[in-house]
């Protein structure tokens, strides 16, 4: 009778790892989103990125967030492989490039090298790509430059030129200034500090993403 319960319960065992094993080849086979950004990408808090929001709003789509404060685009183009390409993702979203408008160290065209080469790599890869940009909309973008750099202005349109000429080379989808439904003034509800956006800004930040990126899924599962 020992041997009969613990053969039942060996097999009663297997069951269930046979079933767990079952059901996580079924996550696996969700697609997979990477988002690849700077502290735009890590910042609100615990659960509150707004790659987290992304999942709750896509839970058939695998969400991994690559977002490393103070990253620019030639360090997202450095970590590429490991971060993005590694996931074998379905689709890569890129949101970098805030860094480097603030820090104004690199001429725009090697901008645009960066961005060139991770977007030419996913393409070839067979993935879909949205690039995420904080530039574009000249309203939102006229206040920020007029608050603390005026000359500043002409930077931001430069960035955001190149953006779409790599975009429409390349196929991808583009999300012009991702944050224009928390802006203009930076606070609460949907900013703590002057920065980044808290969760609740993160949620409007992911519902803008949302369109695209739910296209650039349905793209994937169809080329």
């Amino acid at each position: 009778m020992k041997k009969r319960v613990v053969l039942i319960g060996v097999a009663v065992l297997g069951v269930c790892a046979a079933a767990a094993l079952v059901a996580a080849g079924l996550r696996d086979r969700r697609p997979v989103l990477v988002c690849l950004g700077d502290s735009l990408t890590s910042c609100g808090g615990a659960g509150g990125h707004f790659s987290h929001w992304l999942q709750r709003f896509m839970p058939d789509v695998r969400v991994i967030d690559a977002g490393i404060g103070g990253d620019t685009l030639d360090g997202g183009r450095a970590r590429y492989a490991r971060d993005v390409l590694a996931h074998n993702p379905d689709v890569v979203l890129i949101a970098l490039g805030a860094n480097d408008f603030w820090r104004n160290m690199r001429p725009v065209s090697a901008l645009g090298d960066d961005l060139r080469a991770m977007v030419r790599e996913a393409r070839r890869c067979g993935m879909q790509v949205v690039v995420a940009s904080c530039f574009g909309q000249r309203d939102f973008w006229e206040e920020v430059c007029t608050e603390f750099d005026a000359s500043r202005f002409g930077l931001a349109e430069e960035i955001a030129r190149m953006e779409r000429a790599v975009c429409a080379e390349y196929g991808c989808l583009y999300v012009p200034n991702m944050q224009i439904d928390v802006k203009p003034n930076r606070l609460p509800p949907f900013w703590d500090e002057t920065d980044h956006p808290n969760r609740a800004g993160n949620e409007q930040v992911a519902l803008c993403l949302l369109p695209a990126l739910r296209q650039a899924v349905s793209r994937a599962a169809t080329e």
